[in-house]
């Protein structure tokens, strides 16, 4: 069995169409919010209103998805007892896991874009595409579902229920952290992802957005430093994890149902 046919048929996997279309009806939400934060901020600039929606809606889902998805790239399949027909295939484990893992990136992605589209055409209606912060934020979602899936994956080889684990460093970490003072703020993948984007500055809003979309904080991080540091994530936990899951044994868990 080939490396390729090991990611598209994990791919085909991740992108059934029930959850697609489970999906694809969050993204109809996020189109609802955007027309109803559209409707309340009428005075606002376009750009400075999809720059909002972006960094509240669409990268507030990034890390939502990729926890779903990371953690079943092999904690599930251990959970359902299905690790043992995964192993038993002629691949070798790093290789398995590191195609399984770029499938769960690549699902990550699509669904992030088409979710960062519908909220651009909530902002600027049939000229969504000619949006040229849509085409910032398409790098930064790219890189940002290779490291939070890649983060993800390692904390799915450490720890049981990993899922919960994951949505807590995706809602709350990443949420609150950017918040902090000082320059805690680098301790977030939501930061680096800010300033790989070059989103224009929001001014004055509620504060229940402005601390969703990250602005009771200053991010000053420049792209000098937030492209490596992204790289440098991305490597370490993709060959931590390829390390880690050739070491140590998996089987199906007993307490799983």
């Amino acid at each position: 069995m080939s490396s390729s046919y090991l990611y598209l048929s994990t791919l085909r996997d991740f992108l059934r169409l029930k959850r697609v279309l489970t999906w694809l009806a969050v993204s109809l939400g996020l189109v609802l919010m955007g027309v109803l934060i559209k409707r309340v901020s009428v005075d606002r600039p376009v750009d400075e209103l999809y720059s909002l929606l972006s960094s509240t809606l669409v990268f507030r889902l990034l890390p939502l998805v990729s926890a779903i998805f990371s953690t079943q790239v092999l904690s599930a399949e251990i959970e359902q007892k299905t690790i043992v027909y995964l192993l038993t295939r002629p691949i070798p484990r790093p290789q398995q896991l590191l195609m399984r893992s770029l499938a769960s990136m690549t699902a990550v992605a699509i669904i992030s874009l088409v979710a960062a589209v519908f909220v651009s055409a909530s902002v600027h209606g049939t000229g969504a595409l000619s949006n040229p912060y849509l085409y910032r934020d398409v790098k930064a979602i790219l890189i940002g579902a290779a490291a939070y899936g890649s983060l993800f994956v390692f904390i799915s080889l450490l720890v049981n229920r990993a899922m919960i684990v994951c949505i807590l460093i995706a809602f709350v970490w990443e949420t609150a952290v950017a918040q902090l003072p000082g320059s805690m703020y680098y301790l977030s993948i939501n930061s680096y992802l800010t300033s790989i984007a070059e989103r224009p500055s929001v001014t004055q809003t509620g504060p229940g957005l402005q601390f969703l979309s990250g602005g009771l904080s200053e991010n000053l991080m420049p792209t000098s430093v937030a492209w490596p540091a992204m790289f440098i994530l991305v490597i370490c936990m993709s060959v931590g994890s390829m390390a880690w899951f050739t070491r140590f044994e998996y089987l199906p868990r007993e307490d799983a149902e």
